[in-house]
């Protein structure tokens, strides 16, 4: 296939945006946009809330199957599967279902449109579908772990499947390289190619402060967490550390909580338990385009990741790159992927997961010192601008996409597989 020549590439994924607001998976919203402005031609095949439906937003075919009675579908969405499926057992009985739906979804869009790659988005259980379709129609599989896929579902049924998708899977990347050691394949001879998740640099760069800030005293400091309320967020270890400043910083400082999840009304008797009810306020979901006057309106942002009882954790933290591309900044653990995001005390600081009392004190650091702050954050915009813009990701994986097609034509072998 020539350069010239316009690839089809059909994206399977547990979670894509419902509508312009929706924040679920955004990054690959953004993806599929930065692909698409390349000049490949993308189908989306993901869950519906309700009933089934193909819609073109944009330039991307999405293609919504329902895959259980529309009242009773609560397995993707949310707080995510896992957080799902942990919170609601039940829910098991609903992934055979999901799996046939999607497959089926697949299967009709290949047999109606002349794709050349499939593209699965997550190992299990988008991977799963991908193998199966990929040895149906011969069609190039490229598998991408996010992190959740590989830090939890370590069951000794799962460990086998993510190894098996891996195996039939004709190029494999991972977000980071803590995101390919957790899967833990070490028979596996297929080489990861680390590709991160990016962000859209002049969205929230964009931000304005003017309205927010409107909300808070000329000399209150505000601290921003945006997020799923879930476990491995680690919004439990913020709201402590928030407790454990100075009771002078403290009377200035004001917490704005982003995002919703299983988690807020835990977190809401925490807030009234710690005292904090006039330094902390909950936003709940705020949709993606507003959210760069969210961050624009911040002095600090923080991520407390931590890891969940299942195992899942930060596979990059994608919220990071927004608040890097805003030019705030940044405080975050050491957790999972994070480290390859932060650089700390070049492009952030970095602490210890599950150590309030350490976080307290990076905080009260960055918050009396703005000249370190502003540091801190110009050198993270430096680094998102030249790393993680979608242009630079979606030129990496069109090179994937054009190798295994042209090695397909040819007849070629280029992969490689296990033992």
């Amino acid at each position: 296939m020539n350069a010239s020549e316009q690839l089809k590439v059909l994206f399977l994924t547990s979670s894509y945006p419902r509508s312009k607001e929706d924040n679920a998976s955004v990054f690959l919203r953004y993806m599929a946009e930065a692909l698409a402005s390349q000049g490949i031609t993308i189908h989306v095949v993901a869950p519906a809330e309700g009933s089934g439906a193909t819609t073109i937003e944009g330039k991307i075919a999405v293609q919504r199957f329902q895959y259980f009675f529309r009242r009773f579908q609560k397995l993707a969405y949310g707080s995510g599967m896992i957080a799902n499926l942990k919170r609601n057992p039940w829910l098991w009985l609903e992934v055979p279902f999901f799996i046939a739906g999607m497959l089926y979804a697949a299967l009709r869009a290949l047999h109606k449109d002349q794709i050349d790659v499939i593209h699965a988005h997550w190992i299990i259980p988008q991977g799963i579908v991908g193998a199966i379709a990929r040895r149906l129609f011969k069609i190039p599989l490229v598998t991408t772990a996010h992190g959740a896929d590989a830090f939890a579902l370590r069951n000794p049924l799962t460990k086998f499947l993510k190894r098996v998708v891996i195996n039939r899977s004709d190029a494999f990347t991972a977000n980071t390289r803590a995101t390919s050691q957790a899967i833990g394949t070490p028979n596996c001879m297929r080489a990861t190619r680390i590709i991160p998740m990016g962000v859209n640099v002049d969205l929230f760069r964009a931000g304005s402060s003017t309205a927010l800030r409107q909300e808070l005293a000329e000399t209150q400091f505000l601290i921003l967490f945006v997020g799923r309320l879930i476990e491995k967020k680690g919004c439990h270890d913020l709201l402590l550390a928030l407790s454990l400043l100075n009771p002078s910083l403290l009377r200035q400082t004001k917490l704005w909580i982003v995002g919703d999840g299983d988690q807020k009304t835990s977190l809401e008797k925490q807030v009234k338990k710690l005292a904090l009810r006039e330094n902390v306020r909950f936003w709940g979901s705020i949709n993606n385009q507003n959210l760069p006057d969210f961050y624009a309106a911040a002095d600090l942002f923080v991520a407390p990741s931590t890891q969940a009882a299942s195992g899942d954790t930060e596979g990059q933290g994608v919220v990071l790159l927004e608040a890097f591309a805003a030019q705030v900044c940044a405080i975050a653990t050491r957790i999972g992927g994070i480290e390859e995001v932060i650089t700390n005390g070049v492009t952030g600081l970095l602490v210890q997961p599950n150590s309030p009392q350490e976080l307290a004190t990076a905080i009260e650091s960055l918050l009396n010192h703005p000249k370190l702050r502003a540091q801190l954050a110009a050198n993270a915009f430096e680094e998102v601008t030249g790393r993680y813009s979608w242009n630079r990701i979606a030129a990496q994986f069109e090179t994937i996409y054009r190798d295994l097609v042209n090695y397909s034509h040819c007849g070629c072998d280029k992969r490689r597989g296990c033992n």
